[in-house]
């Protein structure tokens, strides 16, 4: 990011999990913070503990996602310097069981409103001519997981879409990147119920190549270091982030 003074950040999906921790660190490490979720009293938990400003939104409503963004850039005055897109929810299901409703809320909230909110800040970070996106992923987008369908499905067009705006956007000062991490704890977890929630318990999860499970500091400080000048030349990338899992299956490693 590039200017002097306090920036401006907004994270969508910022009440729990890996959205939550970015919304905690970059609120430490002095940026104006402004998030959204449908959850209100994790919301209003997190905005107290921070001092970031909570937007109750469901991901799933158009005219919420646009009340929202005229919210976020009422208190930038303008559009924020860095958007990080971190709403998700996850089912589990084999393919063939997997209702049609229950795959189009994943796509909606998955990716719809990732494009909604991504479409409008780069809009204005274009028209000002700098900015950064980050489009929080997952290891899901890069092989699909036989068990979580929908779920992959809608990460790998986030992924698709992120590449395809950077390519558009470095020519106008904003860059735009994506993160893919493998297991993070806390995080998305399904649940036997089908539907995701964000895992308190790591204790069933086998650890990463690298000796340990993800955490949600892991990926903040990727984005940190992103929305950095120190990365001023860094768009269109796909960072990966957990600890050696896919490198280890690509290369059939055995513990």
């Amino acid at each position: 990011m590039t200017g002097t003074g306090r920036k401006h950040a907004f994270v969508a999906g910022g009440t729990s999990g890996i959205g939550r921790t970015i919304v905690e660190q970059l609120a430490a490490s002095g940026m104006r913070v402004a998030f959204t979720g449908r959850n209100e009293a994790r919301g209003a938990a997190v905005a107290a503990s921070t001092g970031a400003r909570f937007i109750a939104a469901d991901a799933t409503d158009r005219r919420a996602c646009d009340a929202a963004v005229e919210a976020v850039f009422a208190l930038c005055g303008g559009a924020p310097d860095l958007f990080v897109s971190c709403a998700a929810i996850v089912f589990e299901s084999p393919l063939a069981d997997t209702p049609e409703e229950i795959f189009s809320e994943l796509i909606e909230v998955n990716l719809t409103s990732s494009f909604r909110y991504s479409r409008a800040c780069f809009a204005a970070m274009k028209a000002r001519g700098h900015g950064v996106i980050v489009h929080i992923v997952s290891d899901a987008a890069l092989v699909g997981i036989h068990h979580l369908p929908a779920y992959s499905v809608s990460k790998a067009g986030l992924l698709a879409m992120s590449e395809a705006l950077a390519a558009e956007a470095v020519m106008h000062g904003v860059r735009v990147n994506a993160i893919c991490p493998g297991a993070v704890h806390p995080g998305v977890q399904s649940t036997p119920r089908g539907y995701g929630h964000h895992a308190e318990d790591d204790s069933n999860w086998a650890a990463a190549p690298s000796g340990r499970h993800g955490k949600g500091s892991d990926i903040c400080e990727a984005v940190l270091w992103l929305a950095s000048d120190k990365a001023s030349h860094v768009a269109g990338a796909t960072l990966r982030i957990d600890g050696g899992a896919s490198a280890a299956m690509r290369g059939g490693a055995r513990g």
